[in-house]
């Protein structure tokens, strides 16, 4: 096997926000830097959040993978929520965000949890046609922000 998926260090932050900060510019949305270091320190310091991941390929780091727990009465229990799925542009192609997608759906299982859900950029077909193929479906409902 030549790909692993671990579960990220403090040490990793900095990989993880330049790797953010591409994942983020795909669609022009803003980066903070700093903000994204100090989120990634509490957040992987505090695992009542959830886990973040990193994805590695032959030695390297190719992405990362940000998995956030909550309750939900409607979903009967602890759900998990895919917030951040990013493969480096250099390692696509290579079944990593299958690998990954596979990765969350065992620990998804192993961890009890009774529903997985995400959000898709509406344009990014190829996304939407591997989340699809692990058996992700259109939820009737819209998401809906606001922001304070």
């Amino acid at each position: 096997m030549n790909h692993r998926i671990l579960k990220a260090e403090p040490s990793d932050i900095p990989e993880l926000c330049e790797m953010m900060h591409g994942f983020y510019a795909i669609d022009n949305y803003p980066f903070d830097s700093k903000l994204a270091f100090e989120n990634f320190k509490r957040f992987i310091d505090s695992p009542g959040y959830g886990s973040c991941f990193k994805i590695l390929y032959e030695g390297e780091t190719a992405g990362y993978i940000i998995l956030v727990k909550y309750f939900s009465f409607e979903f009967g229990g602890e759900i998990l929520f895919l917030d951040e799925l990013y493969v480096k542009p250099d390692f696509q192609g290579k079944s990593l965000g299958k690998s990954a997608l596979g990765f969350v759906k065992n620990y998804a299982v192993e961890n009890h949890y009774k529903v997985v859900m995400l959000e898709i950029e509406n344009h990014n077909e190829r996304a939407k046609q591997l989340y699809e193929h692990y058996g992700f479906q259109n939820h009737k409902r819209s998401l809906m922000i606001l922001k304070n």
